[in-house]
């Protein structure tokens, strides 16, 4: 037999629908942890994102349907309205009323308050070794400030370095057992400081944390 160009490629056989359907639900399951996470912490920021919505005109934008937006316009425009939401949140908050916040915290039955000013609490003990230096978690959690306003939530799971954090998440984070649900009140000495995050946290403010821990690992 004669090969023209040496040996011949091989044709990958025509997929089936069924393998069609597969491939694409898998890489939208990927994908779509990525993707549902930011939202998730988009809407945790005061932003109101309708998941309908989004899902609906993100099937436009992959079809490179209109959708109303430019790209530019639709940058413009969520910078606007990130900018409004700064506007609408306190800049700071008075020290001394998060101070009395936590002290009154700190005088409930099972909160513990260590040397640092933090203060936990166990909700649900859990098992095994507590997270050391170097680790990584997974954990899902919820945060919110004195006043019930939540900033910040996980739906699904997430990983951080345990080093990588606040001091007060990380002090926290190497108190809790995989399996438990813990409480942690984080004065703003050890979260966000006088500054605070624009838009987000006010300065001097007390973080409160309800966390998960679902798995303890080593960094690579």
């Amino acid at each position: 037999m004669a090969f023209s160009g040496g040996m011949a490629r091989a044709v990958a056989p025509e997929p089936t629908q069924e393998r069609v359907d597969s491939v694409s639900t898998a890489a939208a399951t990927v994908f779509g942890a990525y993707v549902g996470e930011t939202i998730y912490r988009m809407q945790a920021a005061g932003l109101p994102i309708d998941i309908d919505s989004f899902t609906s005109a993100l099937g436009k934008v992959l079809k490179k349907e209109p959708t109303g937006f430019t790209p530019d316009q639709a940058d413009r425009y969520m910078s606007s309205v990130m900018e409004e939401l700064r506007a609408s949140v306190a800049d700071t908050v008075s020290l001394a009323s998060q101070q009395e916040y936590l002290r009154q915290q700190a005088s409930r039955k099972g909160v513990v308050t260590t040397p640092s000013g933090l203060l936990f609490e166990v909700v649900t003990e859990g098992e095994g070794n507590m997270p050391q230096s170097g680790d990584k978690v997974t954990i899902t959690y919820a945060g919110r400030l004195a006043d019930g306003t939540m900033f910040d939530r996980s739906e699904q799971p997430v990983e951080f370095d345990v080093d990588r954090l606040v001091p007060g998440f990380t002090e926290g984070l190497k108190m809790m057992k995989p399996g438990g649900v813990y409480r942690i009140y984080i004065p703003a000495s050890l979260g966000y400081g006088a500054e605070g995050i624009p838009g987000a946290i006010p300065g001097n403010a007390a973080l409160v944390f309800d966390i998960k821990l679902l798995g303890v690992g080593k960094t690579k």
